[in-house]
C-alpha cells in the first residue's frame, strides 16, 4: 500500500492506515478510513456519507448521476519531519478537505483550516459533518482499561460489554441531550500501553463525540470527534478551523490513573488558550474572590409558587428575612461563621415567580426594609450575603414580559420550556437580557448593600436564535453572550457561581453548586447513562481544582464529607425554615447538627477548604476499593478510606492529610459522626 508519509513515529498510508508511535514504543493506530464525510445530496434529496478512502461508491443515487459513484481518496500534498499535509478528495461530488497532522511534544494535532474545505457545487452537494480518525486507538472488548467520557463529573466505561452501542453526543450538550451533561470537549482511551487523551481544540461548539462499545464484528471500544459544518442542510456553512489534539502518556505515568492525565491535559489547554485563571490570578483584579472561595456555601430557600400554566399558582413562604437571620444566628452559635449565604426566592412571587421582574422585594417575606436589616446584620457578622437569580427565562405573568425578547426557533415560533413557578417558561435571548435585565438589576442589588458574590441558576444547553431583531446564528454566539453576563456580574459583585458545570463558561465563573458526581434517574435513563456509565470519576475536579469551587450537595449524609474530600469537591447545602416538600429542601433545624460537623471538617477544626482550595490536583491513585490517594500541587497528599475495612494503618471511613507545608494532619475517627 502506498505511503503518503512515513516517519519513525508518524505514518499515513493511502489506505487510511494511520500510526503514531510513542517514545516508549507504544503504537496507537487506526486501520482506516481516515475521514468519513457526511454530505447532503440535493439531487435526491437526502443525507449521504462516504469515507476517505473508499473502494466503491457507497451513496444512494440514480444510475448515471454523480452521487451513485461518490468515492473518497487520500492524496499527498507535502510532508516534512513534523508535519503531514494531505487531501481527502471526493472528485465525483466536487468536495475536498485539506488537512494536516502535526507532531507536538506530547502527541500530535489533526487540523482542518477554515479554508481547507472545498465545495465546488454547493447547489448539489453540501458538507454536513466530517468524522476524524474513527476507531483511532480503539480497544477490543476484554482488554483492561476504560473510556473516559466528559459526562457529568466524569464518566468511566470499561471494556466488558456484550452489546454493541453507539452514541453521538453534542459537545456542550444540545437541548435535546440536556441530561447527557457533556461538559467538555475532552475524552480518553486507557489501555495497557497507556492513555490516549483527545481534546477538541477548535470547532468544539459545533462538534460531536462518537462513543462506541463492543462495536460490530471487531468488538471495538472507542471515541472519536465529528465536526459539524451544517446542523441542517439549508444552513450556511459554519466558519472556522477544526482541530483535535491527541496527547499520550505511558501506563506508569506520574499522574497515576489515566483519567487524571486527561483532566490535567485539558486544564493546561484551558489555562493556556481559553482564559481559565488560577485563584491567585483572579484575585489580582477581584480580591474578594478568595473570600468567597474559603467560605461554606449555604442557600436559604425563601419562597415559591406551585407550578401552574398561567403563573398564578399558590404562593408558599418557606423562610422570611427575619427567619433567615434566626438560622444564621444559630449557625454562628454553633461556630459556623465563615459562610457565603445565597437567598433564593427573595424577589416578587418567590423563586422564578415573575422573571424578568424581580423587584420589589416581596413584602410577604418582610420587604426591602427587612432585606436591608439582614444585609447589615450579615456585614456586621462577617457573613458574605448574596442572592440566587436567573436571567435566561421570562414569564407572561411579568409586567416586563415582551415576546419580542424571546428566542425564535427556525419556524419563527417563540422558544418555550417547562411550566414552572411563573407559568410556562419563555427563553429570553441573551443578546437581549444581558443589556435589558442583568445590567438593570444587578447594580440595584449592589446599591442595597449586596457585594462579594452572586449566584446564577442553571445555565446549560444553548440554542441559536432566528429572530430578525436579535439573531444568534451559531451556538458559539449564544455562549458568548452568556459569558458576557457572567463577566458583568463578576465586575459588579466580585465573584459569581452557577448551579451546574458547563464548559463554555469555565473561565467566567468561580463555583458550582452541583457537580453531578451522582447522576440522577433522568441522567441514568439516557443512552449514555444506560450503556456507558459504569461509574462516575472526579474528572471535573481534576480540570478545575485551583480555579473553581466544584460544589456538591448533600446525599447520604454519613459518607458525603469523605466523598467530597476524596474527589476534591467542597460541600454545599440548601435549607429553609419551613420544609419545602415540592423542592425537597429540608428545614434548617433538621440538618443543623450535620451542617455543623461538615463545617468543622472543611472550614473549622481541620480547615481543609483553605488548605487545599488554592492547589491543583497533580495525581490520583486508586489503591483499593474505596481507598485513594490524591496529590496536590504543593506536594500535599490526601489519603481517604471510604471503605468499611481498615487499609494498612488507615481506619475505615477516615482520612489522612500529609502536607509538606504544615504538620501532618490525621483523622483516625470517622469523618462524620
Amino acid at each position: 500500500m502506498a505511503e503518503i508519509a512515513s516517519h519513525p513515529d508518524l505514518s499515513l498510508e493511502t489506505s487510511g492506515h494511520f500510526r503514531f508511535t510513542t517514545p516508549t514504543g507504544a503504537v496507537w493506530a487506526t486501520n482506516g478510513p481516515l475521514l468519513i464525510l457526511h454530505y447532503y445530496d440535493r439531487q435526491h434529496p437526502r443525507a449521504q456519507l462516504v469515507a476517505a478512502p473508499s473502494g466503491d461508491g457507497q451513496a444512494f443515487g440514480t444510475a448515471g448521476t454523480p452521487s451513485l459513484s461518490a468515492q473518497g481518496f487520500l492524496r499527498n500534498v507535502s510532508a516534512s519531519t513534523d508535519v503531514i499535509r494531505a487531501r481527502a478528495d471526493f472528485p465525483n461530488i466536487q468536495i475536498a478537505i485539506d488537512f494536516e497532522i502535526r507532531r507536538n511534544k506530547s502527541g500530535f494535532i489533526f487540523r482542518i483550516a477554515d479554508d481547507g474545505v472545498v465545495e465546488n457545487q454547493p447547489g448539489l452537494y453540501r458538507i454536513l459533518r466530517v468524522e476524524v480518525l474513527p476507531e483511532f486507538g480503539a480497544a477490543v472488548t476484554g482488554e483492561k482499561g476504560y473510556l473516559t467520557l466528559p459526562n457529568w463529573s466524569g464518566c468511566q466505561t470499561f471494556y466488558d460489554k456484550s452489546y454493541p452501542r453507539e452514541v453521538r453526543q453534542t459537545i456542550y450538550s444540545s437541548n435535546d441531550q440536556w441530561e447527557y451533561n457533556c461538559n467538555m470537549g475532552l475524552f480518553g482511551i486507557t489501555r495497557a500501553q497507556g492513555t490516549l487523551c483527545g481534546i477538541v481544540a477548535a470547532g468544539d461548539y459545533d462538534a460531536e463525540l462518537i462513543c462506541r462499545v463492543h462495536w460490530e464484528q471487531a468488538r471495538t471500544n472507542s471515541i472519536h470527534p465529528c465536526f459539524v459544518y451544517r446542523w441542517q442542510q439549508e444552513d450556511d456553512r459554519i466558519p472556522g478551523p477544526r482541530e483535535i489534539r491527541y496527547s499520550i502518556t505511558p501506563s506508569d505515568s506520574a499522574e497515576g490513573e489515566g483519567y487524571v492525565f486527561c483532566g490535567m491535559s485539558y486544564r493546561e489547554f484551558l489555562r493556556q488558550e481559553r482564559g481559565l485563571l488560577s485563584w491567585k490570578e483572579k484575585a489580582e483584579t477581584r480580591p474578594v474572590v478568595l473570600d468567597y472561595r474559603d467560605r461554606f456555601f449555604l442557600k436559604i430557600f425563601m419562597a415559591y409558587k406551585e407550578p401552574q400554566a398561567d403563573g398564578r399558582g399558590r404562593y408558599h413562604a418557606t423562610c422570611t428575612f427575619a427567619e433567615a437571620r434566626m438560622i444564621l444566628e444559630d449557625c454562628v452559635r454553633r461556630g459556623m461563621r465563615h459562610l457565603a449565604v445565597m437567598l433564593v426566592g427573595w424577589g416578587i412571587d418567590g423563586h422564578d415567580g415573575m422573571p424578568p421582574t424581580r423587584f420589589p422585594v416581596d413584602e410577604r417575606l418582610g420587604g426591602e426594609a427587612a432585606f436591608r436589616k439582614l444585609i447589615a446584620w450579615c456585614a456586621e457578622n462577617d457573613i458574605l450575603l448574596g442572592v440566587h437569580d436567573s436571567y435566561g427565562e421570562s414569564y407572561e405573568c411579568s409586567p416586563d414580559f415582551d415576546p419580542a425578547d424571546v428566542i425564535r426557533n427556525r419556524t419563527g415560533e417563540l422558544w418555550q420550556g417547562v411550566i414552572w413557578s411563573g407559568g410556562q417558561v419563555h427563553k429570553t435571548c441573551p443578546s437581549v437580557f444581558v443589556e435589558k435585565h442583568t445590567k438593570r438589576d444587578v447594580p440595584r442589588l449592589r446599591h442595597l448593600g449586596i457585594y462579594g458574590h452572586h449566584h446564577i441558576d442553571a445555565i446549560g444547553s444553548f440554542m441559536t436564535c432566528y429572530s430578525e431583531d436579535h439573531p444568534l446564528p451559531h451556538r458559539a454566539d449564544f455562549a458568548g453572550e452568556v459569558r458576557r453576563m457572567f463577566h458583568f456580574i463578576q465586575s459588579e459583585m466580585g465573584s459569581v457561581s452557577t448551579e451546574m458545570p458547563f464548559g463554555p463558561y469555565f473561565e467566567a465563573v468561580d463555583g458550582y453548586f452541583h457537580s453531578y458526581s451522582h447522576p440522577g434517574p433522568w441522567h441514568r435513563a439516557s443512552v449514555v447513562g444506560q450503556y456507558f456509565l459504569d461509574r462516575t470519576i472526579p474528572l471535573l475536579s481534576i480540570v478545575l481544582h485551583g480555579s473553581i469551587n466544584c460544589g456538591e450537595g448533600a446525599g447520604s449524609l454519613k459518607t458525603d464529607p469523605l466523598f467530597w474530600l476524596d474527589w476534591g469537591m467542597v460541600p454545599t447545602w440548601e435549607v429553609c425554615m419551613t420544609p419545602s416538600e415540592s423542592f425537597g429542601i429540608p428545614s434548617y433545624q433538621s440538618v443543623a447538627a450535620d451542617l455543623s460537623a461538615i463545617y468543622a471538617q472543611y472550614f473549622g477544626r481541620d480547615n481543609l477548604a483553605a488548605l487545599l482550595g488554592p492547589l491543583t490536583i497533580e495525581g490520583r491513585w486508586e489503591l483499593s476499593e474505596g481507598v485513594s490517594c490524591t496529590r496536590y500541587s504543593d506536594g500535599t497528599e490526601v489519603l481517604v478510606n471510604r471503605s468499611d475495612f481498615a487499609w494498612q494503618d488507615l481506619p475505615p471511613q477516615s482520612y489522612r492529610v500529609n502536607s509538606l507545608a504544615t504538620a501532618r494532619r490525621e483523622s483516625s475517627e470517622p469523618a462524620f459522626a
